[in-house]
């Protein structure tokens, strides 16, 4: 499921003293109901999911505790009349800041839950697919310690900054193709080696013996992980 884009906004009406949390997808027409009834948008913030705006709603709405459902339904019937509050209360420039607030929250969980998801391919025939924690100049970046160590083994290293959740699935679908490839498990055999192999007894989750030809193996496996990769050199 692809995330959609999705707006945390904050509204005030044009006739009482009143403000407004709420979430619109990008492709919604949320916010002109509001419009259509009287609310004017103060301001808006998009983020990449509609479950990181939905999170940052709820984290708004916790704070406002029970400030919040301030109009009553009858007044709104496009909905929304528990995420208001009274602007005597709640100025509309505090409510975006709770909105900016929980956002930056959002983000640093999300950030601590990332993951680097990585895939290899070197030497003879190797296939070198696991997990490991981001290791760049900032959290979203898809190097790690363990591509940087297969880079220097020779491989070509492809990788994607992702949650840890998301990790597990593609991880599971490439060992689905695997499971009905001509591929080879070697990952016992390595690890039978001790030399140079301590940067990857942790991240390595799975190790193959590709088939001739290997790099339309190579290919295959990329596309069954189902995650956007990306080459990464750790020059």
């Amino acid at each position: 499921m692809s995330a959609v884009p999705t707006h945390v906004y904050v509204m005030t009406p044009t006739a009482d003293q009143a403000g407004k949390v709420g979430i619109a997808a990008l492709d919604s027409i949320r916010i002109q109901q509001h419009r259509r009834q009287g609310w004017a948008l103060y301001r808006a913030l998009l983020l990449p999911s509609q479950e990181d705006a939905r999170q940052v709603e709820g984290a708004v709405l916790r704070r406002l505790g029970g400030r919040a459902g301030y109009v009553l339904s009858a007044r709104m019937r496009q909905g929304g009349y528990r995420e208001t509050v009274s602007l005597d209360q709640v100025p509309r420039g505090e409510l975006w800041d709770l909105v900016v607030s929980a956002a930056k929250d959002v983000a640093a969980e999300e950030d601590r839950s990332r993951v680097v998801v990585f895939l290899a391919g070197g030497g003879e025939r190797g296939l070198f697919v696991g997990t490991d924690r981001p290791a760049g100049a900032s959290r979203s970046s898809p190097e790690s310690e363990a591509g940087d160590f297969l880079e220097r083994e020779g491989c070509s290293v492809y990788a994607a900054n992702t949650t840890a959740a998301e990790a597990e699935t593609a991880l599971r679908a490439l060992w689905e193709w695997a499971a009905r490839t001509a591929v080879t498990d070697i990952k016992t055999s390595l690890h039978e080696n001790p030399d140079g192999l301590e940067e990857l007894r942790l991240a390595l989750r799975h190790a193959y013996l590709l088939p001739e030809p290997a790099d339309e193996a190579f290919k295959e496996a990329r596309i069954a992980l189902g995650v956007p990769l990306h080459p990464v050199s750790y020059a």
